[in-house]
C-alpha cells in the first residue's frame, strides 16, 4: 500500500499503465552558421503556428468545450505560445548564442517553469508544468515528433495511469471512459493537471513516493482517495469491497448535482455561505456554474508575476473591474499582493533572502514599496466604486501586528482622499478585513476586532506558522496538520471573538473545501467559507445534511482530545455516522 494526497475525489480499480516521460534536459544541442540564423527563427515561427492549431483543434474537443474552466487552461497555453516576450527572447538567443532551435526553446522555457516552480503559492508552483507542457509541445513541432501520450487510446478500457507527473496536454488526450484513476509520484493540488483531473471526473492522487520504483505495467490496483492510499495487487475480499465502495460513491455524486441549484442551509435553518477562491478573471465561469455566493478570495499576484515592469493603475483598475463585472451582484473580496519580494526580484532588483516565508513580503513589502502599494489600492478603490454599495471588500495579507494594520489603514484613506481630489468616484461601505494566518493575530483577536470588519482565516499559512513546518519539506510534511488542537483553538477563538465583537469570519484555507472538516467548522460556528468553486457542491450537500446545533453537539468531546490523530478518527467517526465520504 502507498499513500499519496488526494486532489480528486473517489475510487478507482484497474490495471496500472506507467507512462514515463523523456526530459528536455536530454536535449542535445548544436551550434549553426551564421547563414543558419534566420532558417531557425523560421523553424521557431512555424512550429509555433503548428502549435497554435493544435491547441484550436484542442479546444473544439467535447470534453474542453464542456468544461469552461478545462478551456481556459489551454486559452492560457494559446497566450503563452503568443507571449511576444517569448518570441522575443527565442529569437535573441538564437542570434546571440548562435545555437539552434531545440536547445534554445529548451533553455528558455525552462528557464519560464523554474521561475513558477521557485515560487512559494502552490497555485503558481503548479504554472510551472503548464509552461513545459507548452514548450514541449513546440518542441515537438519543432521535430515533428509524435505526442506519445495518445497511445494510450491503444490500450484497453479500466487502466490507472501512473506517472511521475502529467501535463495537462495529456490529461486531456485521455478517454475518461477508458482511464479509471490517475496517481502522479509528484505534482501538486493547484496544478493545471490536477484541476483537469478533477473536472474530467478522474480520482487522482499526487505526491505518492517512491511510485514508480513500486509499480509495473499489468499491476492490478485501486485508489482509494477518501484514505489517500493506492492498493497494489490486492486480494479478491478487497476488490469486491472497493467494487461496493464505488458503486455507492456514484450514488452519492449523483444525488450532490441534485442540489446544485439549492441554498446552503442547514437543517434547523442556518445559512452557510459558500464562496470561491480565484486567482483571474477566467476563473468566474466556474465561481459561477457552481452556484458560489460570491467570491471570497481574490489572490492578485498574477498580475506582478508575469511582467517586467510594475502594472499600472489603469491595468489593475481594469482587471478588477473586469470581475465585479463578470460577478454580477456577488460579493468580491480582493486581497492586496501577498508575496515575496524575492519573488519579483526582476522588477524590485533585490538579492534573495534565506526564508522568504518569514522575511520580506506581503504587506511587509507594500508599507516599504509605498508607491507600488498605493498603486494598487487605488485600482482597488476605483473598481470598488463602479460597484453597488458594499460588494467589493478589501483584504490584507500577513498581518501581525497592530501597528501595521494602522500604517495600511492610513495609506489606503489617503488614497481614498487623493482619488476624491483628482475627481474620480469613491466607494461607500467598503469594508476592510484581514488575514489571520499568524498566530499573534489569532491571539490578539479582540484588539484586531476594533480595527476592521472581518477576519478570514487563512489556514494553509495558519497551520504552518503555528506549527513550525514547512509543508513542501518531505522530511517534516507529516508534521502538517489541520486537525492539530493547537490550530482548531485558534480557528474556535477567532470565531469566537468575532461573534462578540460583530466581525464577520470566514475560512478560505483548504479546509474549507475539505469535506472531511466541515462538520467540525460548522460547530465551531463558521458561517462563511471560501474555497475552490468546484469543491462547492460537495461541502453544500453536507452542510444541507445536519443542523448547526448538532455540528456543536458533536464536536464538543473533540475539542478536549490531545492529538491530531485522535481528533481525525473522532472526525472520522462522525462523518461516517453522517454518511459522509
Amino acid at each position: 500500500m502507498l499513500k499519496g494526497l488526494a486532489i480528486s475525489p473517489g475510487f478507482a480499480l484497474g490495471q496500472i499503465y506507467c507512462l514515463r516521460h523523456v526530459q528536455l534536459e536530454n536535449i542535445e544541442g548544436s551550434t549553426i552558421a551564421p547563414s543558419e540564423v534566420d532558417s531557425e527563427i523560421e523553424r521557431f515561427r512555424s512550429a509555433l503556428e503548428f502549435s497554435r492549431t493544435e491547441i484550436n483543434q484542442l479546444l473544439e474537443l467535447p470534453q474542453i468545450k464542456s468544461s469552461l474552466e478545462i478551456s481556459n487552461i489551454f486559452q492560457a497555453h494559446m497566450t503563452l505560445i503568443d507571449d511576444p516576450d517569448l518570441q522575443k527572447e527565442v529569437s535573441k538567443r538564437i542570434r546571440e548564442q548562435m545555437r539552434d532551435v531545440q536547445s534554445v526553446i529548451s533553455a528558455v522555457i525552462k528557464d519560464y517553469s523554474n521561475f513558477f516552480r521557485n515560487l512559494p503559492d502552490p497555485q503558481f508552483q503548479g504554472k510551472a508544468i503548464d509552461i513545459m507542457d507548452v514548450g514541449k509541445r513546440i518542441l515537438k513541432n519543432c521535430q515533428r515528433r509524435k505526442n506519445r501520450a495518445k497511445n494510450i487510446d491503444e490500450i484497453s478500457e479500466g487502466i490507472i495511469i501512473a506517472a511521475e507527473d502529467l501535463t495537462p496536454s495529456e490529461i486531456v488526450t485521455f478517454n475518461p471512459s477508458r482511464i479509471n484513476g490517475i496517481v502522479i509520484e509528484e505534482g501538486t493540488p493547484t496544478s493545471h493537471a490536477s484541476i483537469l483531473a478533477r473536472s474530467l471526473g478522474i480520482p487522482a492522487l499526487i505526491q505518492v513516493k517512491d511510485l514508480m520504483k513500486k509499480v509495473h505495467n499489468g499491476n492490478f490496483a485501486i485508489i482509494d482517495s477518501g484514505s489517500g492510499q493506492v492498493i497494489i495487487n490486492p486480494d479478491e475480499p478487497q476488490k469486491k469491497h472497493y467494487a461496493r465502495e464505488l458503486e455507492h460513491y456514484r450514488e452519492r455524486q449523483r444525488r450532490i448535482l441534485e442540489i446544485l441549484a439549492e441554498p446552503s442551509v442547514t437543517t434547523d435553518g442556518v445559512t452557510v455561505s459558500l464562496k470561491a477562491n480565484i486567482g483571474q478573471t477566467a476563473d468566474i465561469d466556474a465561481v459561477i456554474a457552481n452556484r458560489a455566493s460570491g467570491v471570497g478570495l481574490y489572490r492578485t499576484e498574477f498580475a506582478y508575476l508575469t511582467r517586467r515592469t510594475f502594472p499600472t493603475e489603469t491595468e489593475l483598475f481594469e482587471a478588477y473591474s473586469g470581475v465585479v463585472s463578470k460577478l454580477g451582484d456577488a460579493s468580491l473580496v480582493i486581497r492586496t499582493i501577498d508575496i515575496g519580494g524575492d519573488k519579483i526580484s526582476h522588477l524590485m532588483g533585490n538579492s534573495l533572502e534565506r526564508n522568504p516565508e518569514l522575511g520580506w513580503r506581503a504587506v511587509r513589502m507594500s508599507l516599504d514599496c509605498e508607491e507600488v502599494f498605493s498603486t494598487q489600492l487605488r485600482a482597488i478603490l476605483r473598481a470598488a466604486a463602479q460597484a453597488r454599495p458594499g460588494q467589493v471588500s478589501i483584504l490584507f495579507p500577513m498581518i501581525s501586528n497592530i501597528e501595521e494594520l494602522r500604517k495600511i489603514k492610513a495609506l489606503l484613506n489617503r488614497q481614498h482622499e487623493d482619488l476624491i481630489k483628482n475627481g474620480y468616484a469613491t466607494p461607500e461601505n467598503m469594508r476592510i478585513g484581514i488575514m489571520v494566518e499568524i498566530p499573534s493575530v489569532a491571539l490578539l483577536a479582540d484588539k484586531f476586532a476594533r480595527e476592521v470588519d472581518f477576519f478570514s482565516i487563512g489556514s494553509n499559512d495558519l497551520v504552518q506558522y503555528t506549527l513550525a513546518v514547512d509543508r513542501t519539506n518531505s522530511k517534516v510534511s507529516h508534521l502538517y496538520q489541520p486537525a492539530n488542537p493547537a490550530v482548531i483553538k485558534l480557528i474556535s477563538q477567532v470565531v469566537k471573538v468575532g461573534q462578540q465583537n460583530n466581525v464577520a469570519v470566514s475560512l478560505c484555507g483548504e479546509m474549507a473545501g475539505d469535506i472531511r472538516y466541515t462538520i467540525l467548522l460548522l460547530g465551531l460556528g463558521l458561517r462563511e467559507l471560501s474555497m475552490n468553486a468546484i469543491l462547492i457542491p460537495a461541502v453544500k450537500q453536507v452542510i444541507r445534511s445536519v443542523s448547526s446545533a448538532e455540528a456543536e453537539r458533536l464536536i464538543a468531546p473533540v475539542l478536549n482530545l490531545d492529538t491530531a490523530d485522535e481528533i481525525e478518527q473522532a472526525l472520522g467517526k462522525i462523518n461516517q455516522k453522517l454518511g459522509i465520504q
